[in-house]
């Protein structure tokens, strides 16, 4: 991979769609903000959450709860601490998530609405980890790769890392290169998180980890989209260039239960 010009990505530039002001009081984001409204399918890659036992192998005291005012999280802490004692894995995935709140598991879903669920505030960081803003994760990486690597035949690919992570410093932030190339660089611990986007040259495809999303949007023809839904490490729901992408999205009316029949 080399550092190439800026040039690659004005057509992404140019065919999303405008991004609105944050002081605006009906602001909201969709997918065709980050990515082109001109392919046949969409989908959401759901960050990876697992499980944290910081807190239930090295409690606080009473005492400590008492001065700091620790809240229980009796619902959250039960989840955890039974899928550990029926080794299921760190992983929970956010079907799960959805399934112990009581949240629709739907296009539009993100953590927040988990969050709003919880007994009380501050549940979250102490029981679970991630999932992360702004990239993949190695497993992740590697299956995005697997699914998009019949789509990019022998023709170079573009990487575009974020603006905001690399403000003030002289790293180039796009690239040339192959599908395979990546993850040996991103190995070399250069950059810390996944590209912010990246596209073949003929356009047909389109990736794109925003530096404040909790997940991935993935673009492109319904083949591609489909082996990204249903492979088997990632956790992905489909979407559209009108899903809302922001945090303030609201929940559907309908109940949870229905939505995962």
């Amino acid at each position: 991979m080399h550092p190439c010009t800026d040039d690659a990505f004005e057509w992404i530039r140019n065919r999303r769609a405008e991004f609105l002001p944050r002081d605006k009081p009906d602001w909201k984001s969709f997918v065709s903000n980050p990515i082109p409204k001109q392919f046949e399918a969409y989908a959401k890659i759901l960050h990876q959450t697992d499980a944290s036992y910081k807190n239930i192998d090295n409690p606080l005291t009473e005492r400590e709860i008492s001065i700091l005012k620790i809240p229980p999280c009796t619902t959250l802490r039960s989840f955890v601490e039974r899928r550990r004692k029926e080794n299921l894995g760190p992983r929970i995935r956010w079907r799960e998530l959805a399934q112990l709140f009581g949240v629709p598991f739907e296009a539009e879903i993100c953590h927040e609405w988990f969050r709003a669920r919880m007994e009380e505030p501050g549940c979250w960081p102490r029981f679970l980890l991630g999932p992360d803003d702004a990239g993949l994760n190695d497993e992740e990486l590697s299956a995005v790769l697997s699914v998009l690597q019949p789509f990019a035949g022998n023709q170079d690919s573009f990487f575009r890392f974020s603006e905001i992570a690399l403000i003030a410093t002289e790293k180039p932030i796009q690239f040339c290169g192959t599908l395979d190339e990546l993850s040996a660089f991103l190995a070399t611990g250069k950059y810390q998180f996944t590209p912010e986007y990246w596209w073949p040259a003929d356009h047909s495809w389109c990736v794109c980890s925003d530096y404040d999303l909790t997940f991935t949007l993935v673009a492109g023809c319904k083949e591609l989209v489909s082996g990204v839904l249903n492979d088997a490490t990632l956790e992905a729901i489909q979407v559209t260039p009108q899903t809302r992408i922001d945090d303030y999205a609201p929940m559907s009316t309908l109940q949870c239960d229905e939505l995962l029949t």
